[in-house]
């Protein structure tokens, strides 16, 4: 509908389909809903069959579980680590990761966004 967003650039908007933002900003936003998600949990157990829409392995092998940064259904090179298959390890994790990424800046994220689009 062209006339609409000619309507509405005339009032000083620009229409986009999505957010503009960096990959950085969205994993500072995932790593929070992680976290909001582990404090529904009372045991480890509840991490399990979860699939890979969360940080954490749906399993834990030898009593450790892998925790990732994820965005957008793709991982994040390099962000792989194990943890002890507790809770509260696998929070300490993820507030650890956050934490990574918070000392960041988006510059140093330009190199993963740019792979993310050639696949």
């Amino acid at each position: 509908m062209d006339w609409l967003q000619d309507l509405m650039r005339e009032q000083g908007l620009e229409p986009q389909n999505s957010a503009n933002a960096g990959l950085r900003s969205k994993l500072l936003a995932q790593a929070d809903r992680m976290l909001t998600e582990l404090d529904k949990y009372k045991t480890e157990a509840e991490l399990d069959g979860n699939g890979s829409k969360f940080w954490w392995a749906p399993q834990s092998v030898s009593g450790q579980r892998r925790i990732v940064m994820r965005s957008g259904s793709k991982t994040v090179d390099g962000s792989a680590t194990y943890v002890d298959n507790t809770l509260t390890a696998v929070r300490t994790g993820i507030e650890q990761m956050r934490k990574a990424i918070e000392a960041s800046n988006d510059e140093q994220w330009a190199e993963e966004e740019e792979r993310r689009k050639k696949k």
